[in-house]
Order: C-alpha cells, then sequence, then structure tokens
C-alpha cells in the first residue's frame, strides 16, 4: 500500500480536528454551567477584615449568577444576609490569580447551593438554573475601512465577553470560522445585518441566543459598538462607546441576563400548594428501551427547577408518560425541558394537544425522544 504524504495526512487531521470542535462547538440546545455558587475574590492579605470583605462580595457575585439579575442585591432581605454571610459558606481556602499579568492574593469560596436557593426562594425572585441557553458571538471588528470576523480571546473586547460572561454564568459560543462557516457568511453580511445568511451560518450551532456585534472607531477617536440580541422571534439592539476598546461591553451581560432570565428562569413564589392546586403537564417520551434510560430520565424530570413532583402515568412498550406537577410557569419549565440534551422534541403541532381518553384528565401532552 503506498504511504501517504505528509501534507494529506496533515490535511486529513485538520477535517478531523475541524469536525471535533464542531460537535463540541454544537451545545444541543443547552449547556450546563458549572461553578454558580462558587466565587473568587482578590485579597489585599489575610486578615478577617479582609476576608469577611470578600465573602459578602462572594456571595453577591453568586446571587446575581443564580438570579441573573444585579437588581436582586438591591432587596432587604439580600443585603440583611449578606452581613450573616458566614451562615452561607461551605468552605474557602486561599490562593494566588494574575491580574492585569500580576500575580494577587486571592480567596476561593464555596457557598451552600440549597441556603442560597432558600435565600433567593425567600426574597421571591427567580432562580436561573445550572442548564442555560448558550449565545453565539458574531463579533466584527471595521478598522479604516478593513473588516474582519473576530473569535479569539486575544482581541480585548472577546476577552471582555468571555470574562463576564463566565462572572454572569451565560454560556458563549464562538464561531470556528472554518471553510463552512467562511462559505455561509460573510464580514459584509454581518456588518450590513442581514438576517437571513446570519441566521442560516447559526444554525449549524444550534444556540438559542445570536447576539452580533460591530465596532469601529470614529473620527474623534472613540470606540463605538452595536450590539443586536435575537432571542426566538424578539430582537433587542442597543449601542455603547467608550476611549476604551475593552469598556465596549459594560452593558452587555446585563442586558443578555435579564432576556435569558425571562424566558428560562423559574418564579419562587408558588410555595407549599398541594396537589389539587398545581398545574400539571403529561411528558410522553419515545425509545426509553432499558431500564437504565428511565432511571436517568426519572432523575432528570425530578431535577427540574418548578417541579414539586413527578409520577409515572402510563407504560406503553418503549413509550413513557410521566405526569409532571408544577410549581412555576408551565411555559417556562417547557423552556428549560427543551434545553435537555437527551430530549428531542418530537413535533410542534402536537404540542398543546389534550388527551381523548376516557377518562382522562384533558392534561396538556409535551411530547419527545429519548436520546
Amino acid at each position: 500500500m503506498a504511504l501517504k504524504s505528509p501534507q494529506l495526512v496533515a490535511s486529513v487531521l485538520k477535517k478531523i480536528l475541524l469536525t471535533v470542535l464542531v460537535l463540541f462547538a454544537n451545545p444541543a440546545f443547552s449547556l450546563s454551567v458549572s461553578g454558580i455558587y462558587n466565587a473568587q475574590v482578590v485579597v489585599e492579605d489575610q486578615s478577617a477584615s479582609q476576608v469577611l470583605k470578600a465573602k459578602k462580595l462572594g456571595l453577591s457575585q453568586v446571587l446575581v449568577k443564580v438570579t441573573g439579575q444585579t437588581q436582586s442585591l438591591n432587596s432587604a432581605l439580600i443585603r440583611k444576609a449578606l452581613n450573616d454571610v458566614e451562615s452561607y459558606v461551605q468552605q474557602f481556602s486561599f490562593t494566588t490569580q494574575l491580574n492585569a499579568g500580576q500575580p494577587k492574593a486571592a480567596i476561593e469560596l464555596a457557598f451552600d447551593p440549597l441556603k442560597v436557593n432558600q435565600l433567593v426562594s425567600d426574597a421571591g425572585l427567580p432562580i436561573w438554573g445550572t442548564e442555560r441557553a448558550a449565545v453565539l458571538v458574531w463579533l466584527v471588528e471595521d478598522v479604516q475601512g478593513g473588516r474582519q470576523i473576530i473569535n479569539s480571546d486575544s482581541h480585548p473586547v472577546a476577552a471582555q465577553i468571555m470574562s463576564q460572561a463566565n462572572e454572569r454564568g451565560i454560556p458563549m459560543l464562538w464561531p470556528l470560522l472554518d471553510i463552512e462557516d467562511q462559505l455561509a457568511i460573510d464580514e459584509g453580511a454581518l456588518w450590513g445585518l442581514f438576517k437571513e445568511p446570519i441566521k442560516e451560518a447559526s444554525k449549524r450551532y444550534q444556540a438559542d441566543g445570536v447576539l452580533v456585534g460591530r465596532i469601529f472607531q470614529d473620527t474623534q477617536g472613540l470606540w463605538q459598538a452595536q450590539w443586536d440580541f435575537w432571542l426566538d422571534d424578539i430582537e433587542q439592539q442597543w449601542s455603547s462607546q467608550s476611549a476604551d476598546l475593552a469598556a465596549l461591553t459594560a452593558p452587555l451581560q446585563d442586558r443578555l441576563a435579564s432576556s435569558l432570565v425571562a424566558k428560562f428562569a423559574l418564579a419562587t413564589s408558588v410555595k407549599n400548594l398541594d396537589e389539587a392546586q398545581l398545574e400539571s403537564v403529561i411528558l410522553r417520551v419515545d425509545r426509553v428501551i432499558n431500564f437504565e434510560d428511565y432511571v436517568e430520565l426519572k432523575k432528570i424530570l425530578q431535577a427540574l427547577s418548578g417541579i414539586q413532583q413527578v409520577q409515572l402515568y402510563s407504560a406503553n412498550g418503549a413509550t413513557l408518560e410521566f405526569k409532571l406537577f408544577a410549581q412555576s410557569s408551565l411555559a417556562k419549565i417547557k423552556s428549560i425541558v427543551d434545553l435537555k440534551q437527551r430530549l428531542k422534541l418530537v413535533d410542534n403541532s402536537e404540542q398543546e394537544q389534550f388527551l381523548a381518553q376516557p377518562g382522562s384528565s384533558n392534561d396538556l401532552i409535551w411530547h419527545y425522544q429519548w436520546r
């Protein structure tokens, strides 16, 4: 058998690598965010006053991630809890982190998820779960008439977007800019905000939201940014300007988080309702082949935020039906179920239809397929 040339081998390896990157870039409707209940805070020293200050700041950061709202810190109950921060800390340790290229002392904090969630619930604020919708970022910069698409954290704006998204617990996806992207879209389409090419090029990443950022420097030397964010059929537009290129992202995460929270975070104001008062829905799942699938599926359903109880309603071969009793808005719970990687929506026409079997309770049906 003839030996392949080094160039051919390199070409094949590159194609394999790009395929793997696409698979990792494809969130299958959501990404699970870790570290929501953790924080890292720079300290001047290890004195008791510095540690206490860091714990309060760390809990503030966690509460913003859990609720998705900086305004949550205005709650009287939240402010009171910050003065009793020790009861929420599970553990902490000292470490060193790089800050502007310089090593700085820092404290790593882990907070009790149950206590934090209870605090949020008592304050009547929404809880944004750990499985969150991903946002795809198309960022294009115009420099003296030459435009380029940016997907590297070596660029200060991209670095700020990534850093702030990490602080807020918002999953961000960046285009690979491989041959498929290059064939699907160019800088001109992004700069002109041509929606159809942008939406078509975004499909492969299966993100729930798409953010388009266009940045340039005006004749006065100020950096300008135009932002467009699409979530479902809703479009938001805003602008920012700054002498500092990295500061263009200042209002970005608040705007993204408020939109995502409005769709996916669950209200916590409904409590202690008995089964008769709870809204319910039938979740039908096909292709549940073995017992291990059943166990994993039930575990996923029981972990859903806003669900009070899960009951196996019926079983017909590989199709199972569960009755879910909801403490929160069914529409928001449906949005969260749609994010689950192992549940594939079967048919939109079957949503919001009712069981027609004799003696049924006319429950709403959500129909999915296990994968």
